[in-house]
This record gives structure tokens, sequence and C-alpha cells, in this order.
């Protein structure tokens, strides 16, 4: 197999985004992967790197985990998107994507004007979980919902995006799974998202280490301000 050294590139740039805000990789990576390999092929592989991305992410802020909150947010989100990736094949991807994408840029705003606050609670990772797996499983996409959950609970930048890639990976885990039994998952898919996976890996490793230095105030603002940029950049990507 040919590598692809431009995906490559945009994998370290989409692994620094993750690291950084918690989303943005899959917003990044979707519409290069989908203009090289086609919409249907390009889920499937930017799952697969996301996958290690997380697992890279989890892992380098392991200790500061908040495994409870985790499992709440997934005891909704791993079943829904079992449930979305099932009808990955039958949805509109494009009109989703725009719906998801205002609602993101909605919820950003709220947040930086500080006139609405997600309570941090269960019922909140309870509720946003479902909602989260299953766009997830449609769309390919978790990273900019989950963090809207997780960024409610107000942890220190290492433990929110170590605690949001926790659950993440679960979730590409179980869209792994579903699209290999419908037959969408193959070594070509495999081995293209193991390699842009390994990138990103690179890119969150460089992030992480410069996220542990800023305030925690400070950092919720820069989120919120790059869940926008990125939102509008997948609108009108698609």
């Amino acid at each position: 197999m040919d590598v692809n050294w431009f995906l490559v590139l945009i994998g370290v740039v989409a692994g620094f985004m993750s690291g950084s805000f918690g989303f943005g990789g899959g917003m990044v990576l979707r519409p290069v992967i989908t203009s090289t390999y086609g919409i249907e092929l390009a889920i499937p592989i930017s799952t697969v790197a996301q996958l290690l991305s997380n697992m890279s992410r989890a892992g380098i802020g392991f200790k500061q985990i908040h495994w409870k909150k985790a499992l709440c947010f997934l005891l909704t989100a791993a079943p829904l998107t079992a449930i979305g990736a099932i009808g990955f094949s039958v949805a509109d991807k494009t009109l989703m994507t725009k719906i998801l994408s205002v609602g993101l840029i909605i919820f950003a705003i709220i947040k930086i004007s500080g006139k609405f606050n997600l309570k941090g609670n269960n019922k909140t990772l309870f509720i946003g979980g479902g909602v989260t797996g299953f766009f997830n499983g449609i769309l390919g996409i978790s990273g900019p919902l989950s963090s809207a959950v997780f960024f409610a609970l107000n942890l220190a930048p290492v433990a929110y995006i170590a605690t949001e890639a926790t659950a993440a990976a679960a979730m590409h885990i179980v869209k792994i799974i579903v699209y290999n039994k419908f037959s969408m998952m193959n070594m070509s898919i495999l081995m293209n998202g193991l390699y842009i996976g390994c990138a990103m890996m690179l890119g969150n490793f460089v992030a992480m280490k410069l996220i542990g230095k800023l305030k925690n105030k400070i950092y919720q603002k820069i989120v919120a301000f790059a869940m926008i940029a990125l939102s509008v950049w997948l609108f009108f990507s698609v």
C-alpha cells in the first residue's frame, strides 16, 4: 500500500487540534479523506484513525481520567453509537452534518456569552451520551458533541481531554465492530486508518504537553472559539 504523505501531514495537524481542544481531528480529516477516497470510505478510515488518536490522548492523561463520568456517558453513548452506525448506509450525511454544525455554533456562542451553562451532572452525561453516540455512529464525528458535554464538567485541561478521549475511544470501537459486521471494513481501510492515526498520535503528544500549562478559564474560552471556527469549516466543507 502506498502511503499518502499529504494525509499523514493532515493527520499530524488533526492530532494537534484533537490534543489541544478534545475535538477537531475528525472535522479536519473527514473532508480531506472524502476528497481522496469518497465519503463511504472516509468515515470508516477516519474512525480507525480517531480510535488510535483517542487511545493516545487517554494514555497520555491516564492519571487524570474521571472514570465514573466516562462510564455514565457511555451507558447511552455506546448503544446509540451502534444504532447510528447501522443507519450509516442510509442517512443523508450532508444534511445531518450541517445540522450538527449549526447546533455546535449556537452552543459555543451561548457558552462564551455566559448566559447559559450546561450542568455538569450525571443527567447531562447520560442524555449527552445518547445524542453524541447517535450522531457519532451516523457521521463518524463525535468530538465536538462529546467535548461539549465533558466541557460542562469544568475539568482541568488534561483531565478534560483524557476523559473525553476515553469515552470517544469506546464509541469508535463500537463503530468498527458494527462496520465490520456489515462488511464496511476491509484491510485497505484498516491500513489507511492506522497510518493516519499514527500521525495523529504525534500531534496529540505535542498538544497535550502545551495545554497543561494553561489556566482553566482561559482554556475554556479558547475551546469555545475553536468550536465555532471548526463548526463553520465543517458546515461549508460538506
